[in-house]
């Protein structure tokens, strides 16, 4: 199976035509519009100019080379138009006569008109050079009955090296001249269109090429899907379309973008595409660093975060790491967004998330500017395997890469950077640990300095985060489980329990209870559970929470929790029911009776005396002589019917009942 040819993944006007028209399944609906609106065009007079806008990797080149080959392909069409399409990169063009020359020598080139150059070059020493250049271009072309159809990739790049006069020139000739057309492309936002100012305010007709919707992701990875063979993709767009969904919102639609990390995942042979990867980098760096560098230190700062963190962040985030002012923030964000570098995300309050615009130059950023070691690196990569595949495809990838590791068949950067990458899948941690110790192997042996970034094992991390827990070295173990990459349910737990017992950090022990609840874990569901009891917040998620708990693992302390969570919420029988769960074993009153003492507390606050009666002389774990103030406080509030029986209490005992009956009656007001 023959791989994507990367330099015409990236350089469309390599491909023959006939490749191109073929693999064109998207951007369909403004080909024919523009094609259309070309072909009933008589060209009598002036017609209305196309500048194309999209970021990089949105399929602009070849949308243009698509329109000139159609016209190619077009005979009628044909006989009275040329349509001349221009290199990527015009850095011979600084002047507008050089655009008239340029014409020229493309159409001697083409072996349509020949000879125009020289015949230019008789002016050039004439103050009128560019006015005599355009003349002969324009009357040699009626001539010949021609129209000229000028396709313009980057045209923003070569109209900027232009001067005010020659733009006012250039406006003339569109204006005044119907022999040539220009269907441009441009992937900056062209200011001086917006600009009333200057000549060409609001002149060009500006299509936008936003990223790809579901459809058309859909439409375009069936296509690769053929292109190599595959069933894949049509089992997930039958069976799992939300997948199709999830990349298309990753890559934000780009199709460039899409179709490098596709082409990432099915080499699982040598790694070449990540070497096509690196030169992709390397290629795009000088546009990417100026890009940079244009940007002033505060939004180099903003962007510097924005895009490490891959995922859109806040301007309160991005104001605590900058340690900028968030009015400072939401002032560059404005610019930044005018710029097209970061766009912005809806929330469900007034604010907004950013994030960078142009996906593949976050993974430059990425991949060029991240600190070596630094998980973020292969973070984007980690995430469309994790879109893309399901548990078993994932170890399917990664005992494949395996696999091409003990064969010696990968280079160094593609054995560390896909290991790192499945490294952050939910692989199991056996299979993740032989994995990261092969590849530190293979690169040990291959004396590659890249073994040093190479992360230890989740297997080995929590290894260490153990002993130093039961070493109460908290600190250390709480550093542990944080560079753990695939954290279990376990992992998020325990990183709960130190910050809620040991740091007493409930909001960020919160966070870790709710990672773990997702997982469904019992006793991180009971912990969350409890502690919303404690501080009397979200009654109904505690009930919930408790009661999953509860029904997940039937355990002593879970049941007390479940069972005064369901006093708190009024449920008298159930919470009787559950209690009796912990009440009937004796090591509940050998290890949590302050519980048990709490949980009578609470059911005589709810004043349910004579189902507390009931327990004090029905268990046989002789409750009144373990909880003696407690019953006696019990007779107070029964002495209607016990009088005697309160009497009976000793005087030691009453300064400890009153206080017991003073937290009865706290308790009922907190927990009505």
């Amino acid at each position: 199976m023959s791989r994507i040819d990367f330099p015409k993944i990236y350089n469309p006007a390599t491909q023959a035509p006939r490749e191109l028209i073929e693999n064109f399944v998207v951007r369909t609906e403004l080909f024919h519009d523009i094609f259309e609106d070309i072909k009933v065009s008589k060209m009598t007079h002036p017609e209305q100019h196309y500048i194309i806008q999209g970021i990089r990797g949105q399929g602009k080149t070849t949308l243009l080379l698509r329109i000139a080959y159609e016209i190619e392909r077009d005979a009628e069409l044909r006989k009275r138009l040329i349509p001349i399409v221009f290199n990527e990169e015009q850095y011979n063009i600084s002047r507008l006569f050089k655009l008239w020359e340029t014409v020229a020598e493309y159409l001697d080139g083409m072996g349509e008109i020949a000879g125009l150059y020289e015949e230019m070059q008789q002016f050039e020493h004439e103050p009128d050079y560019e006015e005599r250049c355009f003349h002969v271009l324009e009357n040699t072309v009626k001539k010949n009955h021609k129209k000229l159809i000028l396709f313009i990739d980057n045209i923003d790049e070569l109209l900027t090296k232009f001067s005010k006069r020659e733009h006012q020139r250039l406006r003339e000739v569109f204006q005044e001249s119907a022999e040539l057309r220009i269907i441009g492309a441009s992937s900056v936002s062209l200011e001086f269109h917006y600009d009333y100012g200057k000549p060409f305010y609001q002149f060009f007709r500006m299509p936008q090429l936003r990223g790809l919707n579901a459809e058309e992701t859909k439409i375009l990875l069936l296509k690769l899907g053929e292109y190599y063979k595959t069933e894949r993709v049509k089992n997930i767009v039958a069976q799992q379309p939300g997948r199709i969904e999830a990349l298309r919102r990753m890559t934000g639609g780009v199709i460039r973008t899409i179709i490098l990390l596709y082409e990432i995942f099915v080499d699982d042979t040598n790694g070449n595409a990540f070497l096509d990867l690196e030169k992709i980098l390397d290629s795009v760096t000088p546009l990417y660093k100026h890009r940079m560098d244009k940007l002033s230190p505060q939004q180099q700062e903003i962007i510097d975060f924005i895009a490490l963190s891959w995922d859109a962040v806040s301007t309160r985030e991005i104001a605590q790491k900058t340690k900028l002012e968030s009015k400072a923030v939401s002032s560059q964000l404005k610019q930044l967004e005018k710029y097209h570098i970061v766009e912005k995300e809806k929330t469900d309050t007034k604010n907004y998330l950013y994030r960078i615009y142009e996906r593949f130059f976050n993974i430059w950023y990425l991949m060029r500017l991240g600190r070596k070691g630094d998980a973020r690196r292969v973070r984007f990569l980690a995430e469309f395997l994790q879109i893309w595949c399901d548990d078993n495809d994932l170890e399917q990838r990664a005992r494949k890469h395996l696999e091409a590791i003990k064969q010696h068949r990968l280079h160094g950067k593609h054995a560390l950077l896909m290991t790192e990458a499945l490294a952050r899948t939910p692989l199991k941690r056996e299979l993740q640990h032989e994995l990261i110790s092969k590849t530190r192997t293979y690169l040990e042996k291959q004396h590659s300095e890249l073994k040093e970034y190479l992360s230890p094992s989740d297997y080995e991390l929590s290894k260490i985060a153990d002993a130093a827990y039961y070493s109460d070295d908290f600190r250390k173990a709480t550093k542990k489980l944080e560079q753990i990459k695939s954290k279990t349910a376990d992992d998020f737990f325990v990183l709960g329990l130190i910050n809620q017992i040991y740091k007493k950090d409930f909001k960020q022990a919160e966070q870790y209870y709710l990672k773990a609840v997702e997982k469904d874990h019992a006793s991180a569901l009971n912990s969350l559970a409890w502690s919303y009891f404690e501080k009397k917040i979200n009654k109904q998620k505690a009930l919930d929470y408790a009661e999953r708990s509860f029904k997940k693992e039937m355990q002593i302390f879970n049941s007390h929790t479940y069972a005064m969570i369901l006093l708190w919420d009024n449920q008298i029988e159930n919470a009787y029911d559950v209690a009796l769960e912990f009440l009937a074993h004796r090591e509940a009153f050998e290890e949590f009776p302050e519980d048990i003492s709490l949980f009578l507390l609470l059911f005589i606050a709810k004043k349910q005396y004579h189902l507390t009666f009931k327990l004090f002389n029905e268990n046989p774990h002789h409750l009144k002589d373990r909880f003696k103030p407690i019953y006696y406080a019990l007779m107070y509030f029964m002495r209607d019917e016990y009088p005697n029986e309160y009497r009976k209490m000793g005087g030691e005992l009453k300064q400890t009942v009153e206080e017991i009956i003073e937290k009865i009656n706290q308790l009922a007001k907190d927990y009505q």
